[in-house]
C-alpha cells in the first residue's frame, strides 16, 4: 500500500467524511466517485480492505472500498475476464471471512457485492451450498451467511441497475432462489431453534425469512406443518422482535390470500389472530403508537386477505372487523390511515347483490364508522399552530376519510348516516352555549362528503338539514362548508324546488364574504345545472348579478360563474334563446368592443379581464338544431368583428388567444354545420395570426377545424384543409429552422397533431402534397426533443404512415412505389438513429413498449434488406463507453435474425434486452458524472 493512488484514495476518503471545509469535501467526492470509474479501482479496494496496517480510524476507508466493490459488480463487470471473476469471487468470500465479527456495514457492502456478481456470474454453482460451507457451521460466522441470504433475493428482485438479460435474468433468479427455498426455510429453522435467548441473532433470522417470504420463492403451504409459523406470532411479544415480526406476520398473511389453497394454514392462522385483539386494547391504553400501528397492519392485512371469508362467515370473522374498527378509531391519524382500503373494499363486496342478505350483520360497523370519522373531521382548536404542508395533508386526509363515508352509506343507508350529522348539529346548534366552528363544520363536512351517495327521493333528513342552515352561526369557515353542502345536494334540490329561492339567497350572499366566494360560485354552478329549467324564471335576477360580479370576481370564479348562466340559458325554449343569449352575452360584448378599440394603451390588468369574462361558453350546450338560423351562430356573427379587433391588437397574449381560441374551439365542434358559412373567416384568421405569433393555441383550432370538417379523400372541403395545413406549414417550416426545438415544443406538439388529423382524413391527398417530405425531415429532427407529449405526437404520426403503407401492401400483392417508399429509404438511417438514441438516453420508458415496437416491427416487414443494413450501420457507430462490443454484435445479430425470420415478438425482445441493459448502465454512469 505505498502507490500514490493508495495514498491519495486514503486522503481523499479521509478529507470527505472528516473535513470541515464544503469545497473541499465536494471536490473530494468527485475524486473519489472518478476513481471508481478506472480499472485499477479493482485493485485499491481490495487492498484497502485487506491492510492490517489501517488505523480504527480508517474504517471509513474500508467501508468505501467495499461499496466500491458493490459499484463496480454492478456497472464494471464487463471489465474482467472470467478468471479475473473467479479471483474477485474467491476475494470476497476471504473478505467476509476477514470481517465476520464486523463493522456490520462492511459485512452488508460486501454481501451486497456477492450477491450481485452471483446474479451476473452464469459459471458460479452451487452458490448457496458454498457459502453454507464457508459460513454456516461456525457460530462466530452464521451472522454472515444470514446477512447474505437476506440480500440475496432482495438485490435480485429490486435491483434495476444490473445490466442483465431478461432470459439469463430468469435463469439465473430460479437457480439462485427458487431451487433452494426448501433448503433455506430448513436451515433458518435450525438456526431459530438453536438460537436460544439471543434477541439479536434471532431478529437477523426472521430478517431473512421475510426477505425470503417477500420473494415470494417460499411455498405458503411449506409452513403448514413448520414451526416457524407458531414462533413467529410468539415473537409479537417481544419487544426486541416485535417489529420484524410484525412484518413476519403480516408477510404470512398475505402470502396466504388465495383462500382455498391456503384454508389448511388460514386455520391456523386465525385463532392466533384473536389473542392479539387484547395485547391491541393494552397498547391503545398505554398510547403506544408502535404497537398499535403493529397489530392495526396485522388485522388490516387479515381483514383484506381473508375478506371473502369476512362476507362468508360474518359472525366467525367479526372480531377481526371490530378490531380494524377499533383501528380506525384511534386518535393517530397515520394508523387510522391503514384501514381505510379495508373498509372500501368490504363495503365493496357487501354492496354487490349475492350478498345483499349479509349486508345487515355490518349495518352498525359501518354506521358507528360515521361517528368516528366526524370525529377525526374536527380541525384543532387552534388552527393557526398548524404549518401550511400540515394543513394540506389533513385537507388531503379529509378527502380521503369522505371516502370511508360515502362506503359507510353504502352499508349502512342513507337514513341512518344523515341522521349522524344532522343529531349532532341540532345538539351543538340548541345546547344555548357558544359552540367552537370546529364542532359545526365536521359534521357540515361528512354531510357533504356523503352527498354522492343520498338518494334523489330522501325525505326524511335532507328537508330538515336544510331547514338547520339557516341557523348556523355567521362564520366564515360555517358558512363556506354550508354553501358546498348545497353544492353537493344539487340534484337533491331538483326534486325539491321549494328549497330553490332560499339556497339561491343563502349562495348569492356568499359572493359577499371572500372566504366564502369560491365555494359559493361552485354552489351556483351546480345549482344551476342540476335546476336549469326551474331556473329559467329567474333570469331576470340573474342578469344584473352576472353583470356586477363580472366586475369584482377573478379566475376560475368567474368561470364558474359564468358556467352557471350558461346552463340556465341553455335552458331556455328555442323561440326565446337569442333574446336570452343577447340579455347576457351584447352587454359583455360593448366592453370587449371597448377594450379592443384601446389597442396597446389597454393595460394588463384588462387583458386578463378581458380573457376571464370571455362570455361564449355560456353557449356550449344549446341545442344545435334551434331553428332555421341558429341563436348561437347569430350571436357569433355579431362578435365576429370584436374577434377581429382582438386578434389584431391582442392575438400575441397568451391568455387572451387562449380564451378566444377555446371559443373558436366551441364554434367548430358544437355548431358543426351552422358555423361552415364563417368557416373560411375563421381559417383565413388563424393563418394570419399563426403567421405573426406563432403561438400553439392557433394550430389547436386549426386541428379542430381539420377533425370536424375535413370530410373525405378528394372532397372540396377536403382539399380547402390542405390548403389550409400548407399555408400555416409555410410558417411552422420557418419556425423550425430558426428556433431551438426546445423552445417551442407546445408548437410543434400542436402542429404535428395538426399532421395527424389531416392525414387520417385524406391520406392520399397528403401523402401527394407539397409539404409532406418537409414534415417527413422535419419529424426526423424533432426525434431528438424530451417532452412527452410533442415527442410522442411525433412518433404517432410516423406510426400512423407506416400503417397506411403496410395496409397499402397487403390489400396489393405489388403495390406500386410511393413518396413513402422513397422518403424511408433515403431517411431510413437517420430515422432509426433518432429512434434508437432516443430509446437509448431519453425517451420515456412507455413509449418503448407501445408506439416504437410498432414502428420497429412495421419498418422492418416493410424494408427488410434496408433494416437489417441500417442497424448495423447504427450500432457499430454509436460512440459511448456503456456499450461494448459483445453488446453490440450480439444485438445486431439477435435483431437481425428476428427480421429474417419475421419473428416480431424475437425482435422486441431483443431490443428491449439491449436498451435494458445499455439504460442501466449508461443511467448508473450518468449519476455518477453528476456526482462529480
Amino acid at each position: 500500500m505505498t502507490t500514490d493512488t493508495t495514498e491519495k484514495f486514503l486522503a481523499e476518503v479521509n478529507t470527505l467524511y472528516n473535513s470541515q471545509d464544503k469545497a473541499r469535501r465536494e471536490q473530494a467526492d468527485s475524486w473519489l466517485q472518478a476513481f471508481r470509474k478506472t480499472s485499477e479501482a479493482w485493485t485499491i479496494a481490495n487492498q484497502v480492505l485487506r491492510s492490517p496496517q489501517l488505523t480504527p480510524e480508517s474504517e471509513a476507508a474500508r467501508y468505501f472500498a467495499a461499496g466500491t466493490f458493490r459499484q463496480k459488480i454492478t456497472l464494471d463487470l464487463h471489465q474482467l475476464d472470467a478468471t479475473a471473476r473467479n479471483n474477485l469471487r474467491d476475494s470476497l468470500l476471504e473478505l467476509l471471512y476477514q470481517y465476520r465479527a464486523g463493522p456490520r456495514s462492511i459485512v452488508t457492502q460486501l454481501c451486497l457485492s456477492l450477491a450481485c456478481l452471483a446474479l451476473q456470474m452464469l459459471e458460479w454453482q452451487n452458490v448457496l451450498h458454498q457459502f453454507t460451507e464457508l459460513y454456516g457451521k461456525n457460530p462466530e460466522t452464521v451472522s454472515c451467511l444470514l446477512e447474505f441470504l437476506k440480500i440475496l433475493p432482495e438485490e435480485i428482485n429490486t435491483n434495476n441497475r444490473i445490466p442483465i438479460s431478461d432470459e439469463d435474468y430468469r435463469v439465473r433468479s430460479r437457480q439462485l432462489l427458487t431451487d433452494n427455498a426448501s433448503e433455506v426455510l430448513q436451515m433458518l429453522l435450525i438456526y431459530l431453534q438453536n438460537s436460544g435467548t439471543n434477541t439479536d441473532y434471532q431478529k437477523k433470522v426472521f430478517e431473512c425469512f421475510h426477505s425470503w417470504l417477500q420473494s415470494g420463492e417460499i411455498a405458503i403451504d411449506n409452513l403448514e406443518k413448520s414451526p416457524f409459523l407458531s414462533l413467529s406470532f410468539d415473537a409479537l411479544q417481544s419487544d426486541g422482535l416485535y417489529d420484524i415480526a410484525v412484518d413476519v406476520v403480516c408477510e404470512i398473511i398475505y402470502e396466504t390470500r388465495e383462500i382455498p389453497e391456503s384454508m389448511p394454514i388460514i386455520e391456523q392462522i386465525y385463532p392466533r389472530l384473536l389473542p392479539l385483539r387484547t395485547a391491541l386494547k393494552r397498547a391503545m391504553e398505554e398510547e403506544d403508537d408502535d404497537k398499535v400501528r403493529g397489530y392495526c397492519r396485522i388485522f388490516t392485512h387479515a381483514g383484506e386477505s381473508y375478506l371473502d371469508l369476512v362476507v362468508q362467515h360474518a359472525d366467525d370473522f367479526r372480531s377481526i372487523v371490530e378490531s380494524i374498527a377499533e383501528c380506525t378509531a384511534y386518535q393517530d391519524t397515520e394508523i387510522v390511515r391503514i384501514t381505510f382500503y379495508f373498509w372500501h373494499r368490504l363495503a365493496d363486496t357487501l354492496y354487490q347483490p349475492r350478498h345483499a342478505n349479509i349486508k345487515d350483520k355490518f349495518k352498525d360497523i359501518y354506521s358507528n364508522l360515521v361517528d368516528i370519522m366526524i370525529k377525526h373531521l374536527h380541525y384543532p382548536k387552534d388552527l393557526s399552530t398548524w404549518s401550511a404542508e400540515k394543513r394540506d395533508e389533513f385537507r388531503e386526509f379529509r378527502h380521503v376519510m369522505g371516502d370511508v363515508l360515502k362506503d359507510s352509506c353504502l352499508i349502512s343507508g342513507s337514513a341512518e348516516c344523515l341522521s349522524k350529522p344532522f343529531t349532532t348539529l341540532t345538539r351543538q346548534l340548541t345546547n344555548g352555549n357558544t359552540v367552537d366552528w370546529q364542532e359545526i363544520e365536521a359534521p357540515l363536512f361528512s354531510l357533504r362528503a356523503m352527498g354522492s351517495e343520498i338518494e334523489d327521493e330522501e325525505d326524511v333528513y335532507l328537508p330538515q338539514i336544510m331547514q338547520l342552515l339557516q341557523q348556523l352561526p355567521d362564520h366564515p369557515k360555517i358558512r363556506y362548508a354550508a354553501t358546498l353542502v348545497i353544492s353537493r345536494y344539487s340534484y337533491w334540490t331538483r326534486h325539491h324546488p321549494e328549497f330553490i329561492p332560499y339556497q339561491l339567497n343563502f349562495i348569492s350572499s356568499g359572493f359577499d364574504n371572500e372566504e366564502v366566494s369560491a365555494a359559493a360560485a361552485l354552489a351556483l354552478k351546480y345549482l344551476c345545472k342540476d335546476c336549469s329549467e326551474l331556473l329559467i324564471e329567474y333570469l331576470p335576477q340573474l342578469h344584473p348579478f352576472y353583470l356586477n360580479v363580472t366586475n369584482t370576481l377573478r379566475g376560475i370564479d368567474l368561470f364558474e360563474v359564468t358556467e352557471a348562466v350558461s346552463h340556465v340559458v341553455a335552458a331556455v325554449r328555442p323561440a326565446e334563446l337569442l333574446k336570452a343569449l343577447q340579455m347576457f352575452c351584447l352587454p359583455i360584448a360593448q366592453w370587449l368592443h371597448e377594450f379592443a378599440n384601446k389597442g396597446t394603451s389597454a393595460t394588463e390588468k384588462e387583458v386578463r379581464i378581458a380573457f376571464i369574462a370571455d362570455p361564449r361558453k355560456e353557449t356550449n350546450t344549446v341545442d344545435v338544431n334551434a331553428g332555421p338560423v341558429h341563436p348561437c351562430i347569430t350571436i357569433i356573427q355579431e362578435l365576429w368583428p370584436v374577434f377581429d379587433l382582438l386578434l389584431v391588437h391582442f392575438g400575441s397574449d397568451s391568455h387572451l388567444s387562449e380564451s378566444l381560441c377555446k371559443c373558436f374551439k366551441y364554434c367548430v365542434v358544437f355548431y358543426r354545420i351552422p358555423f361552415r358559412p364563417l368557416l373560411p373567416d375563421l381559417m383565413e384568421r388563424l393563418v394570419t395570426v399563426f403567421d405573426q405569433t406563432c403561438l400553439s393555441c392557433y394550430l389547436w383550432v386549426a386541428t379542430k377545424c381539420v377533425q370536424e370538417h375535413c370530410d373525405a379523400e378528394g372532397t372540396e372541403m377536403s382539399m380547402a384543409m390542405l390548403s389550409f395545413v400548407e399555408r400555416l406549414s409555410v410558417t411552422m417550416f420557418s419556425l423550425l429552422n430558426g428556433k431551438k426545438l426546445a423552445d417551442i415544443l407546445d408548437v410543434i406538439e400542436d402542429y404535428f397533431r395538426l399532421n395527424i388529423a389531416l392525414f387520417e382524413n385524406a391520406p392520399i391527398a397528403y401523402s401527394q402534397s407539397a409539404i409532406f417530405p418537409t414534415v417527413f425531415q422535419a419529424g426526423i429532427s424533432c426525434l431528438s426533443i424530451q417532452q412527452p407529449d410533442a415527442l410522442f405526437a411525433v412518433i404517432m404520426l410516423f406510426n400512423k404512415l407506416l400503417n397506411f403503407r403496410e395496409d397499402q401492401k397487403q390489400k396489393l400483392q405489388r403495390p406500386p412505389s410511393t413518396i413513402h417508399d422513397t422518403l424511408w429509404k433515403q431517411y431510413g438511417t437517420s430515422f432509426l438513429e433518432n429512434i434508437f438514441k432516443g430509446l437509448m438516453y431519453s425517451f420515456p420508458r412507455d413509449l418503448q413498449h407501445t408506439e416504437i415496437h410498432e414502428i420497429l416491427s412495421s419498418l422492418s416487414k416493410l424494408y427488410p434488406l434496408e433494416c437489417q443494413r441500417w442497424i448495423s450501420e447504427i450500432i457499430q457507430h454509436l460512440q459511448d463507453s456503456n456499450l461494448t462490443s459483445e453488446s453490440r454484435s450480439s444485438f445486431i445479430k439477435d435483431y437481425n435474425l428476428a427480421i429474417q425470420e419475421q419473428d416480431w415478438n424475437k425482435l422486441r425482445r431483443a431490443t428491449n434486452d439491449f436498451i435494458a441493459i445499455f439504460r442501466r448502465r449508461y443511467l448508473a454512469s450518468r449519476q455518477r458524472r453528476d456526482k462529480d
